[in-house]
């Protein structure tokens, strides 16, 4: 697939809004990369891609996961919020035909994992701190990311599970693993 049918694909499934916070994922992604080490096509190709089910219906994001692990869980098959990642991830492999990669980036870029690649990080970060979002802990990590992308990487974690915490809502051990890797990195 190209970046070109990526793009034209998000433009297809997504409404205005979401495709152009897709737009900005890509190019941040492209952006971010090589910061990373990873490729920056391929992490452009994944920011086009990780959102294509974030607007789909429960029924249509189960469908898709079928027996995915997200649904033996049980606290992941309450945890909506990662569904249009995993449903993506799931899209990317059995229909588009895309590397495990690639796949794993766009099914982590919402909860991240435990030992990253340089692409899930890619991805994660382009997702947190794309040009769209405008919330003060999106700002402080955007600039972060100028001059240290892990640091950027590990402060979004962060945010992720105090925000999380502060809502009363199920973490995802996943996040707390990245977190923890993340750490152990530095």
């Amino acid at each position: 697939m190209t970046i070109a049918e990526a793009d034209s694909l998000a433009r297809d499934r997504l409404s205005d809004r979401r495709y152009y916070h897709t737009q900005c994922v890509a190019k941040a992604a492209r952006e971010l990369a090589p910061r990373f080490g990873a490729d920056p096509d391929r992490a452009e190709l994944a920011g086009f891609l990780h959102d294509i089910f974030k607007e789909e219906s429960d029924a249509v994001l189960l469908k898709t996961l079928g027996t995915s692990d997200i649904i033996g869980d049980k606290d992941l098959a309450r945890k909506h919020a990662l569904w249009h990642a995993f449903a993506a991830a799931e899209y990317a492999s059995e229909v588009l035909g895309l590397d495990w990669e690639i796949c794993d980036a766009i099914r982590y870029h919402t909860s991240g994992r435990e030992g990253m690649t340089p692409l899930d990080m890619t991805l994660f970060l382009a997702d947190y701190i794309s040009e769209d979002r405008r919330y003060d802990d999106c700002v402080r990590v955007r600039k972060t990311a100028e001059r240290d992308v892990h640091e950027a990487l590990l402060e979004g974690l962060r945010y992720t599970i105090t925000d999380l915490l502060e809502r009363n809502a199920v973490i995802d051990p996943r996040t707390l693993d990245a977190y923890n890797s993340c750490v152990r990195d530095l």
